[in-house]
């Protein structure tokens, strides 16, 4: 390999001011690929001016006068750096063999040293920035991808590459949203899960934030926290946008989760209260149940009193005593399953599925309600299916369910009026059915659309509007359906669908 010979260029400088000072620290900075440049004399009648003493600490020759310098150094030119007019002698008295650069061209001769330096120091930074671009670009753990303002992708790290599942040369060039949406045109902005941060940016000029949902596969998603920043030119226009790729999937799932379980439990507390709402009815209603039997057992109490005052039985009182004792078992046992339903139904429990029939829990809701009904003059018609209706459900959820249309069904019929509750199987046999009618004061077409809605209630005083909602939750969480057919003045019909257990 043959190495390039440099140029030398031996100079002297005439004049010792600023200039010279100027121009000795810019060449001791300085330094020329093909130019090995020299300065070897410095001349002034000042021996005080700062070039002077810059050249003496820099171990270079001074001189009084142009003439010492000929005469004790042998430059290839001089730069006149004086700008006096009377040192046009120097001209005539210099050797042949040395060239002069007057003040004019040394000026000149400066910037160029000063342009020179300049495009160093900038191919340097250069360096640098193209090294923190690498480190940056490569080692961050975000997604960096450059776009031009045509949307194309114009570099792209590996975080951002395994984001997408796409190697390099598969998204250079590309347009984004045909990498990251599979569209054929930028991302309409009415969308809200593929709003561009590109687009905003360019018509902002500021940086913008979104959460990007990208769908990697029907049942797989992942969200991105995307920051696009402006990149601008020297002219002060966007060139370029940068783009910032966060995978905020796992953050965004923990607090959903986290939600979701703060729903369960809000809702596990207002169904708690819903049920001591429907037990304080239950309670109001068994009162009066329970007070008729305790009062046929007090009169029992009294002639079996006085039955015992006599000295022997004959065979008349010992059939009544025991008529009285038949009596006596069946009405305790009506106040103990009274007693026993009411405890059940106000017993918090966890939640547990398992499989139960449908028309065991409307029987227990029956035997609950029966006399509630009876109070409220409503006359009850029951057809259930012959058949056990299995379903796979929580058994409390349920039955709460159901006695809160039964309820509804009892507030809309304040008058009086008929219910029927019936139960069934569909045809195809997926579905088990039960229907809840009353010919009570129905639903206005109006308040249909939100029956069903938390806390919305038609009542006047004492309604929460929990209810409805209530049954709506709970026969969703069994993957079931709640319809509802209602006629102002006529009555309402709830119909609801639950998966049968085969």
């Amino acid at each position: 390999m043959t190495v390039k010979k440099k140029f030398s260029l031996n100079l002297g400088i005439v004049g010792g001011g600023r200039a010279c000072l100027y121009f000795l620290n810019l060449l001791e900075t300085t330094s020329f690929p093909d130019l090995d440049l020299k300065i070897i004399g410095v001349c002034d009648i000042n021996p005080e001016a700062k070039g002077m003493i810059k050249a003496e600490k820099s171990g270079i020759p001074t001189f009084k006068n142009f003439h010492d310098l000929f005469q004790n150094t042998t430059p290839d030119a001089v730069i006149e750096l004086t700008n006096n007019k009377s040192l046009s002698e120097l001209i005539t008295l210099r050797p042949d063999h040395v060239g002069v650069i007057e003040h004019n061209i040394g000026r000149l001769l400066r910037t160029l040293f000063e342009m020179n330096q300049n495009l160093i120091r900038t191919k340097e930074q250069a360096v640098l920035d193209k090294g923190y671009y690498e480190i940056l670009f490569q080692q961050t753990n975000l997604g960096v991808v450059v776009l031009d303002l045509e949307f194309n992708i114009v570099d792209a790290n590996q975080v951002y590459l395994d984001a997408c599942k796409k190697t390099r040369n598969e998204v250079l060039g590309e347009k984004c949203f045909k990498v990251i949406k599979g569209f054929y045109a930028p991302c309409p902005s009415d969308l809200s899960n593929a709003e561009c941060p590109l687009m905003k940016t360019l018509n902002t000029g500021k940086p913008s934030h979104i959460i990007h949902e990208y769908a990697l596969s029907e049942d797989k998603t992942k969200y991105f926290s995307i920051s696009a920043y402006p990149i601008k030119g020297l002219d002060n226009k966007i060139t370029h946008i940068i783009e910032l790729w966060q995978d905020m999937t796992s953050e965004i799932t923990e607090k959903w989760e986290n939600k979701v379980k703060r729903i369960h439990s809000d809702m596990k507390k207002i169904i708690q209260e819903d049920r001591l709402v429907a037990l304080g009815k239950l309670v109001a209603s068994s009162v009066h149940e329970i007070n008729n039997p305790i009062q046929g057992l007090l009169t029992f109490g009294y002639i079996i009193k006085d039955m015992a005052k006599k000295v022997v039985l004959d065979k008349k009182d010992m059939e009544h005593l025991r008529e009285f004792s038949d009596h006596m078992t069946r009405e305790l046992e009506r106040c103990g399953n009274i007693v026993s339903g009411l405890l059940a139904f106000s017993r918090e429990s966890v939640l547990e599925f398992k499989n139960t029939d449908i028309n065991d829990l409307l029987q227990m809701v029956l035997s609950l309600t029966r006399h509630k009904l009876e109070l409220s003059d409503i006359k009850l018609e029951t057809s259930l299916c012959l058949d056990p209706l299995i379903v796979y459900g929580d058994k409390n959820q349920l039955q709460q369910c159901f006695l809160n249309l039964i309820f509804n069904a009892i507030d809309a019929m304040p008058k009086g009026g008929k219910m029927s509750i019936s139960s069934g199987i569909k045809k195809d046999q997926k579905e088990v059915w039960i229907k809840i009618n009353d010919n009570g004061c129905g639903i206005s077409e109006q308040d249909m659309e939100h029956i069903f809605d938390p806390f919305f209630t038609t009542k006047e005083e004492g309604g929460t509007g929990l209810g409805l909602s209530i049954v709506y939750g709970i026969i969703k969480d069994h993957k079931g359906d709640v319809g509802v057919e209602s006629n102002p003045g006529k009555g309402t019909s709830f119909l609801i669908s639950l998966p049968c257990v085969n």
